[in-house]
């Protein structure tokens, strides 16, 4: 039985060591090498097939190593803690992209996203266009576009979501744009600076992997009046940005 068990292990090791590399690929002809944390598939990929040929060599007798019971008993309590801490991070995570947007807010934060030339990627593109949306049902909204000018930025990520937003015929009256930031803490924090304090409720556009992490960054900051308003999160590079969420929240609530 116990023989069976670690057979049935190697080879689910070794499936997710083959479907990370082949994710991994993917990955790279959607969005390229210079997609942020893209080397964690090759990582979990090698530790994974690393697991996979221990395995192997123990149920074959082939290995003369014997690991110290300490060390394994170790070894599976880091694993499961690791394990379940994850699954309760990416269960907040897609709680966020779930949010369903309140309505009638009197202020919306558009954060920024990164622009290629003057052409901005597809995370903002999608951001902008809940944008559109949602000040078209919500004419009362305030709109603050916010996110700076970034290496190989032809104009900054406000400048970007303004026009965006102008051409999809919103005022320009209703929109206002902090240009000077350079990451999400700084985005919520410049932005807020633009809002009367005593605003009933302000809502955090971003894509749907974002929100949890944005509006926890905003509580973190002293501002418990937000909630979250999804835009969409695409395959197939929507799963890597959502695995990828878990390492950002991790180190924003242990450093903050």
């Amino acid at each position: 039985m116990f023989k069976t068990w670690k057979k049935v292990k190697s080879i689910l090791y070794l499936l997710l060591s083959v479907l990370c590399i082949g994710y991994f690929l993917v990955c790279v002809l959607y969005a390229g090498l210079a997609l942020s944390w893209i080397w964690i598939w090759p990582l979990f990929a090698a530790f994974c097939f690393v697991r996979f040929w221990m395995l192997s060599r123990q149920i074959k007798g082939k290995t003369r190593i014997k690991i110290p019971l300490l060390f394994r008993i170790l070894y599976s309590m880091c694993f499961v803690t690791g394990l379940v801490v994850f699954i309760y991070v990416e269960s907040l995570v897609i709680g966020g992209m779930n949010t369903v947007p309140e309505q009638d807010l009197p202020y919306m934060i558009v954060l920024g996203a990164g622009i290629r030339g003057s052409a901005p990627t597809r995370p903002l593109l999608l951001r902008m266009q809940a944008a559109a949306e949602y000040l078209e049902d919500n004419p009362e909204t305030i709109v603050i576009a916010s996110g700076g000018q970034g290496p190989n930025e032809d104009l900054s990520e406000a400048q970007c979501i303004y026009e965006y937003l102008v051409e999809k015929g919103v005022d320009p009256d209703r929109i206002l744009l902090e240009d000077q930031s350079k990451s999400t803490e700084e985005n919520i924090r410049n932005s807020f600076a633009m809002i009367p304090k005593d605003t009933e409720k302000v809502g955090i556009l971003s894509n749907g992997f974002h929100i949890y992490r944005a509006t926890r960054i905003a509580e973190k900051q002293g501002h418990d009046n937000v909630c979250g308003i999804p835009s969409r999160t695409l395959l197939p590079v929507g799963i890597h940005y959502t695995v990828r969420e878990f390492f950002a929240i991790i180190k924003l609530e242990i450093f903050g």
